[in-house]
């Protein structure tokens, strides 16, 4: 059993392997919020499926790396990196395509039993926050119960996570990198100003790429250097949100742990197995992740503004398109007709299509379909309220038999080419949502 404290400039942050018993006081009233974040999640659960896995580089993903497990970090291998690059890499390296629905799964299950200790959960697609505050009358000491967790996942799904845990969710994740991979790690109250202030600019939460390429350009290199702005000069720098790292950079975070935040985009897309060049295909395969899309952000309540397509040529040219979605609503419908027009736009070329996606973005909350079963004596019903009653009841049929229940419009042009389970085709790329 091993637990130990690790020093940060003046500071202790708790870092343990296994249930901790020096874990120190309780948490008391501060407080509480439990980053968790499966590690290498897509690799780990094929290593978990294909035990001659363990052990060897795993890679998941198709044209660019989804996820990669530690042994490929060791090459320097990372998510987004090209698959010809992480060859180069790692020769060795075991590419697989990737299955979304058994991920799902899998990450369904570890966010049920973290439901189990927290109140309130709002869950990612590999990662979780879970609000624990006032619950230690319930579970008892939070860093026991944090690490019992963590032993309950390894135990029942064979996975490995990391947990932070800390007062506000951003120092939550900041923490979680120092327990990763298979740790856990506590910042306690109090802590955050002088813990956030050495940390690399890069892990504030706000910093993308090209901010922070902007900070160093200015000397901006740690958290700290940032406190040097004052919220104005950030605020001219960055637009509204440079007020938010103004606050972050004292270690400061006020957005509450949300069941059900809006996500920043839905993303569904595959590569084929060779160059597609046959139009009906495409047209299917855009249908068909269209479909997905559009389903998605119904059972979240919201619908999309924004609508982007975007395809990558044989040759590994890439071209996209965007569009603004002025009819409310995300019907499956709507959405395609868009996305379609996108499609014909962008491919003008005499040559296959190896990748081919759909976006959307830019949602806001759900006005909801027309679900009555008469309209009123005397009216008809639009083209768009027929077109929410069938999605309704099209969600209704998949979600008790499964997605493949029920296959509709272009879709079918690909029932005959491409595998399919209970959850739909079998594609190459894993479904995102972001």
């Amino acid at each position: 059993m091993e637990s130990r404290m690790r020093d940060v400039r003046g500071m202790t942050v708790g870092v343990g392997t296994e249930p901790c018993l020096s874990a120190g006081p309780r948490w008391g009233p501060h407080p509480a919020v439990l980053h968790l974040d499966i590690d290498a999640f897509f690799a780990s659960v094929e290593q978990l499926r294909q035990p001659a896995l363990q052990g060897r580089p795993v890679i998941v993903g198709s044209g660019v790396a989804a996820s990669a497990s530690y042994e490929a970090r060791a090459y320097g291998i990372r998510a987004g990196t090209s698959l010809a690059e992480a060859r180069r890499l790692c020769p060795e390296a075991v590419v697989l395509p990737g299955h979304a629905p058994t991920y799902r799964a899998f990450a369904e299950h570890v966010f049920d039993l973290a439901a189990e200790l927290a109140p309130n959960l709002e869950t990612f697609l590999d990662d979780a926050l879970l609000d624990l505050t006032g619950t230690e009358r319930v579970h008892g000491h939070l860093i026991r119960a944090a690490a019992e967790l963590r032993r309950r996942i390894r135990e029942e799904t064979g996975l490995s996570v990391s947990l932070g845990l800390a007062t506000n969710r951003m120092v939550a994740r900041m923490v979680t990198r120092l327990a990763k991979p298979g740790g856990f790690a506590w910042l306690r109250p109090g802590g955050e100003a002088t813990f956030v202030a050495r940390r690399p600019i890069e892990e504030l939460l706000g910093i993308g790429p090209t901010r922070a390429a902007l900070l160093r350009e200015m000397g901006v290199t740690r958290v700290e250097d940032l406190r040097v702005f004052p919220p104005a000069r950030l605020r001219e720098l960055f637009g509204e949100i440079g007020l938010l790292l103004a606050a972050r950079a004292w270690g400061r975070e006020t957005r509450a742990v949300a069941a059900a935040e809006m996500p920043r985009s839905i993303r569904r897309e595959t590569s084929f197995d060779e160059p597609e060049a046959d139009a009906s295909v495409l047209e299917g395969m855009l249908h068909y992740l269209s479909d997905r899309a559009a389903g998605q952000a119904r059972s979240l309540g919201i619908e999309p503004r924004g609508l982007r397509v975007h395809l990558r040529w044989a040759d590994g040219g890439g071209v996209a398109r965007q569009a603004t979605l002025d009819q409310r609503g995300a019907t499956t419908e709507v959405l395609f007709a868009a996305a379609r027009e996108l499609l014909a736009a962008l491919f003008v070329r005499r040559m296959g299509v190896r990748n081919l996606g759909v976006e959307i973005a830019r949602f806001r909350p759900s006005a909801g379909p027309q679900l009555a079963l008469f309209d009123a004596e005397g009216e008809s019903e639009s083209a768009g309220a027929r077109a929410g009653r069938l999605d309704h009841v099209v969600d209704l049929l998949r979600a008790q038999f499964g997605f493949r229940a029920l296959m509709r419009g272009p879709s079918l042009e690909l029932m005959d080419r491409l595998p399919s389970d209970a959850s739909g085709f079998v594609l190459r790329t894993p479904c995102l949502t972001r």
